[in-house]
């Protein structure tokens, strides 16, 4: 199905939680084993409970393999 010349693309939403600290790795893996195409990280820096989103992104790169991480 495409929309304006481009194909249908489906997500997710990762929040950054600190505690536990394998929460946005486990979410992306799980993304990526249901075929989703991109993973966007919440990029909320004044929250003290997340993460910095740009270095999580970084530490996400090895357990994603079909998605997009972007930011959000």
């Amino acid at each position: 199905m495409a929309g304006h010349g481009r194909d249908l693309e489906f997500d997710i939403s990762v929040e950054p939680l600190a505690d536990p600290p394998d929460w946005a790795a486990r979410v992306s893996r799980a993304a990526d084993r249901a075929g989703l195409d991109l993973v966007g990280i919440q990029d909320h820096p004044y929250k003290r409970r997340f993460l910095d989103t740009w270095t999580l992104i970084s530490t996400l790169v090895p357990v994603t393999e079909h998605g997009l991480l972007l930011p959000r």
